[in-house]
């Protein structure tokens, strides 16, 4: 059973194919790089290939940060370690990666809430760095993590981050900013659009 699991996770993870993306090359090459790392996975050399992929991974690499997640959650190359398997395939989903999401529920279903909402937590200080900086992806995956992963959703918060997305064009923002809209009162929603206009001004002096 052990070998059959290992040959089944083997080959879903060599079927996955590399996402190639103009800003995701900077030193390496990305397309050279993820076929190193399933090469490595092919051979069994799971170490190699997880330092490949986390690599990848670090350069917002979907197909490399869903792998990344499923060497964690399998214990291969690396102890199992459902909170960084929670992360990287988190990240993987906000990056569009078509079967992230399943992953992050098969791993919602194994761990505490309480550990849901540390991973949570450390993802929103991360993507907040970021988004101060000007960066409107990152303001819409802090909505996204605000509503969807941690245990309580944060809406009023989620509100401010993706009304800054929808002002900086990102148009995902639009609709979820309508859905987090239904879960506010009148008095929520005025006072978060207050709030994300003084942040706004702040983030772009």
């Amino acid at each position: 059973m052990i070998y059959r699991g290992l040959a089944f996770f083997c080959m879903w993870i060599l079927t996955t194919q590399p996402l190639l993306a103009e800003s995701h090359l900077t030193e390496i090459n990305v397309d050279e790089s993820f076929a190193a790392a399933v090469k490595l996975i092919e051979q069994k050399q799971y170490v190699d290939a997880v330092s490949v992929f986390k690599i990848l991974a670090e350069q917002e690499v979907p197909e490399a940060q869903y792998n990344l997640s499923l060497l964690f959650f399998n214990g291969l190359g690396t102890p199992k370690n459902f909170r960084q398997a929670l992360i990287w395939s988190w990240k993987a989903h906000l990056n569009e990666h078509e079967t992230a999401r399943t992953q992050v529920n098969n791993i919602l279903d194994m761990i505490t809430p309480d550990l849901q909402n540390a991973v949570a937590e450390d993802l929103i200080l991360e993507f907040t760095d970021v988004a101060k900086s000007g960066n409107s992806e990152a303001a819409l995956k802090l909505g996204i993590t605000y509503t969807e992963l941690l245990v309580e959703p944060d809406y009023p918060t989620a509100y401010v981050w993706l009304s800054i997305a929808q002002a900086y064009g990102v148009e995902e923002a639009s609709g979820l900013l309508m859905s987090t809209t239904d879960e506010l009162t009148v008095e929520e929603v005025i006072i978060k659009q207050d709030e994300a206009s003084t942040l706004f001004d702040e983030i772009n002096k």
